[in-house]
């Protein structure tokens, strides 16, 4: 009986897999209020399209995880579904979050982790120059590190 029982909970046969977790998480921060992010997802209006409340349709569109990636919302605004979703590495992921400052130099707009890595430095150190010492920002991403 017990083995019946589980054939049909994991029929897909997935449930232990890295995808499921993903998806599970996905589930649950946008539909269950005690879900911790919750307030961050299903709080503001974040929903998972009609399609993916079946793992296997998630599964079809999406595949499977590579390593090192996480399933990251192209448009933080909109929901999860196949044209709002990618895998994305763990600095592409954090490239896309509502809480990033954007700074435009030399006609070009980064964050300023983007920035900070493009010229060699620490985030800090560039954060300090422009935030705290008022440093134009041209001349804060220029500027050698001593």
């Amino acid at each position: 009986m017990k083995e019946l029982r589980a054939q049909r909970a994991d029929f897909h046969g997935k449930s232990d897999t890295r995808a499921h977790s993903i998806w599970t998480s996905m589930m649950s921060r946008c539909n269950n209020p005690n879900a911790t992010g919750y307030a961050r997802y299903g709080g503001r209006g974040i929903t998972v399209c009609e399609r993916w409340k079946k793992f296997i349709s998630f599964l079809e569109d999406m595949g499977d995880p590579p390593a090192g990636y996480t399933l990251d919302r192209i448009d933080n605004d909109k929901g999860y579904c196949k044209e709002n979703c990618r895998w994305a590495s763990y600095i592409e992921q954090n490239n896309n979050t509502r809480s990033n400052r954007y700074i435009t130099a030399f006609g070009e707009t980064k964050t300023l982790a983007e920035w900070a890595r493009a010229r060699g430095m620490k985030y800090i150190t560039l954060h300090r120059r422009i935030h705290l010492s008022k440093w134009p920002v041209e001349k804060a991403i220029t500027t050698a590190v001593k």
